[in-house]
């Protein structure tokens, strides 16, 4: 039956398990195939060719596995490729996007600031996105190069991270921000850090349960939703195995087994 077929999910690397996280929490019961590109990451700072490459490479296996929609768990690969991808295939393409309009709702002053990607600052959809809430507040962009990086390796809270940060907060407090929008899927594992060195003055916006709550939306349009009583999650890594494997248990406390990613 096409409704317990898998649901399939990629980022660049781990940090897509904050939103595989939220979805297993509301759909318990779907099959899902985690595939953590890290042999190819960061995409954050690769051209938008190589990302769509990478991209169309995972997509294709998924297809290939018969899987019923698709969540790119990942800002840069989203702000690439979703359209095409959308426009390409039939079954349901989910994405992650800088959440601006919530962060519109929580702000005081107008100001808000974007953590992300060069990559994902850089793009047609990100560029669309702030035109499209440009009357209602000031955006202030912030590429944050290596943060990705540190937390694919597991540190969150080192002196590096911790130095990586201090630069990257200081240039939104210059810009009297209120609101920090994540607009990177890794940096979910460093929200505490990054609330922490803002004294908790700034407000958090984290789409992750956002991306959860849509896939959940879409599956019951679609009537995709699984009908099996219990639901597992198959990891896959274009990199190291064992490094991916370490890193997962080091961020969620569970220990999985991670299967090659070969192509």
């Amino acid at each position: 039956m096409k409704n317990n077929q898998a649901i399939g999910i990629f980022d660049s690397g781990v940090g897509g398990l904050s939103v595989l996280q939220h979805i297993q929490q509301l759909l318990p019961n779907e099959t899902i195939i985690y595939i953590a590109d890290n042999g190819h990451a960061p995409y954050g700072c690769k051209t938008n060719e190589h990302v769509k490459q990478r991209s169309q490479i995972i997509i294709d296996y998924f297809i290939s596995q018969g899987v019923k929609a698709i969540v790119i768990a990942c800002n840069t690969a989203t702000a690439a490729i979703i359209e095409h991808f959308r426009q390409q295939y039939e079954l349901p393409f989910i994405g992650v996007e800088p959440g601006i309009k919530p962060a519109i709702r929580q702000t005081r002053n107008g100001h808000i600031g974007i953590m992300a990607t060069s990559t994902t600052l850089a793009s047609t959809r990100y560029h669309e996105l702030c035109k499209r809430f440009s009357q209602q507040v000031q955006i202030h962009s912030q590429a944050c190069p290596g943060l990705a990086d540190q937390i694919e390796a597991g540190a969150l809270d080192t002196p590096e991270i911790h130095r990586l940060l201090r630069i990257y907060l200081d240039a939104l407090h210059n810009k009297h921000i209120d609101t920090i929008v994540l607009g990177c899927t890794h940096y979910s594992f460093i929200k505490h850090l990054i609330q922490k060195m803002t004294d908790n003055s700034i407000k958090l916006i984290d789409t992750s349960h956002a991306i959860a709550e849509q896939l959940k939306r879409v599956l019951a349009q679609e009537e995709l939703r699984s009908h099996s009583s219990v639901g597992s999650v198959q990891y896959l890594s274009s990199g190291s195995t064992e490094q991916t494997k370490a890193t997962i248990y080091h961020l969620l406390s569970i220990d999985v087994a991670v299967m090659p990613f070969d192509l």
